[in-house]
């Protein structure tokens, strides 16, 4: 077995995870794995079907196998970052997206993840840059592997720039 059919099985677990199925996703990767060990796309996608199962640590240690296995993949650190913000490890989770965007400047999800962690830990001035960033990114570089477009990140991180903008006008009405 080899790369070429470790692909396959990455092919069907993404459509697995694109419908819901996270279990058969994660057997799916799996095999990716069997296929070729040292793939370290497959290692982050079995930690993003066990994420999506609830099974963060174990999702964690999948995202530290990528990498490892390839210091360059921007898309583990971004995963690792996400997984770490779902177990409330937000210093942990802000490490992880940056790692991914030392590696990727370009790399839209990380903007948007980063800047979301910002809000949420009261770094307004940064969270909105990042959700620039990410809105800016978005409508050049599309998400790879999943199927969706751009427009989703975009929607998503111009809703929470709005949200935002409106905050920081309050806060700003309030001091006047």
């Amino acid at each position: 077995m080899g790369e070429a059919e470790a692909r396959a099985f990455l092919d069907e677990g993404e459509k697995l995870l694109a419908a819901g199925d996270y279990e058969a996703a994660q057997r799916a990767f799996e095999r990716a794995i069997e296929a070729a060990p040292e793939l370290a796309v497959a290692h982050s996608k079995v930690g993003v079907a066990l994420a999506q199962q609830g099974q963060h640590d174990a999702a964690i240690a999948r995202f530290a196998r990528a990498v490892r296995l390839d210091p360059a993949y921007a898309p583990a650190y971004n995963n690792l970052g996400n997984a770490y913000k779902a177990k409330g490890m937000l210093d942990e989770a802000v490490a992880a997206y940056q790692r991914a965007l030392a590696i990727d400047p370009d790399y839209w999800i990380a903007h948007q993840n980063l800047g979301v962690v910002y809000k949420e830990t009261g770094r307004v001035a940064e969270s909105i840059d990042e959700l620039k960033k990410a809105t800016r990114l978005s409508a050049r570089r599309p998400q790879t592997g999943t199927g969706s477009t751009p427009r989703g990140c975009l929607r998503s991180a111009a809703a929470a720039l709005v949200v935002m903008a409106g905050a920081v006008v309050a806060a700003l009405t309030l001091v006047r």
